[in-house]
């Protein structure tokens, strides 16, 4: 028997108001995440992957126009929370999250060690001398040295940077956390580095992940599942082999494609065109204008549900419908 689902999300809505235009970045999705797992959010940039993150942590702008859905954390829809209480008891206690970019994420004029230590001041209450030396733990935690707390941002290299920021988000020992391209500007011997520590965390504490990522083989590395984002929508979604190794949509088999194969004599190809414009999306399937298997009168004029394709692999593609192979 699999572990219990923490994680549910139900027709989930983030749009913003961008001058007389609605983006609709985040447009009904759903997605589930199990206990322990690492669920893989992947796609082009634009596609909706950190504003679902956003909209997840509760952490709207001031331009939202739309946000809507139903999120169930352990069987609680914490939608139906005033924000105070959402403030108080679910985010940094049961979600965090790892911000995108360590150089933007961290204050450049406080010591790290107080950084650590904000959310157990704020969120639980916490003196700040007892908040400092939890944060002392954290940071040791994750492979930084001690007295690294007294050090400001600028003293630090990249990969102690996002270390520090990992600890920001697990010193409240939540269950769930999302991790935004956690090794975005990064090199690839401190990306492992990084992805190692993430595994060895979740396998220590029993942590979820949402992973959010553009690249398809770093993503593989921590995957359990995966979820194909294109234009505000989930277009695919499942188990990670099945997923990576028998992909359904067409935008999932062109990503894959554009990946250069250390063991085949296959060139990397590109995929046609550019995501659309989200205040102004196409009809029918997102993906159809680019879409080498579109079939007309179908694709471009209506919008494709989700199909169960077996296994709890789903795929929203009119390919899988009865429209084509």
């Amino acid at each position: 028997m699999g572990e219990p689902q923490v994680l549910t999300v139900r027709k989930l809505f983030l749009h913003y108001r961008s001058g007389g235009s609605i983006v609709r970045a985040v447009d009904g999705i759903s997605f589930e995440l199990r206990g322990k797992h690492a669920i893989a959010l992947v796609g082009e940039s634009g596609c909706g992957k950190s504003s679902t993150a956003i909209a997840l942590m509760r952490l709207l702008p001031p331009n939202t126009a739309r946000y809507e859905g139903e999120v169930y954390i352990n069987g609680m829809d914490v939608m139906k929370l005033p924000e105070e209480e959402f403030r108080r008891r679910i985010r940094w206690r049961t979600i965090s999250i790892v911000f995108q970019g360590a150089m933007n994420a961290l204050n450049p004029v406080l010591k790290v060690g107080f950084q650590v230590a904000e959310p157990l001041i704020h969120n639980l209450g916490l003196k700040k001398k007892d908040a400092l030396a939890i944060a002392e733990e954290a940071l040791e935690e994750v492979g930084l040295p001690k007295g690294v707390s007294e050090r400001y941002p600028h003293e630090l290299s990249g990969g102690m940077k996002q270390r520090v920021c990992i600890a920001m988000a697990l010193v409240t020992k939540p269950k769930i956390v999302i991790l935004d391209e956690p090794t975005s500007a990064l090199d690839i011997i401190t990306q492992a580095n990084i992805i190692n520590l993430l595994k060895q965390l979740k396998q220590e504490r029993g942590l979820s992940y949402i992973f959010i990522t553009h690249d398809l083989a770093l993503s593989s590395e921590l995957a359990d599942s995966v979820a194909v984002m294109y234009a505000g929508k989930i277009v695919e979604r499942g188990p990670a082999d099945d997923v990576y190794l028998s992909p359904a949509h067409p935008y999932m088999r062109l990503l894959l494609n554009s990946i250069p194969r250390l063991r085949q004599d296959i060139p990397p190809s590109f995929i046609p065109g550019a995501p659309p414009d989200l205040r102004d999306p196409p009809s029918g399937c997102r993906f159809h204008p680019r879409c080498p298997y579109i079939i007309r009168g179908k694709c471009d004029v209506e919008e494709p549900p989700e199909f169960d394709i077996g296994g709890g692999h789903y795929v929203a593609c009119w390919l899988h419908g009865g429209g084509g192979t």
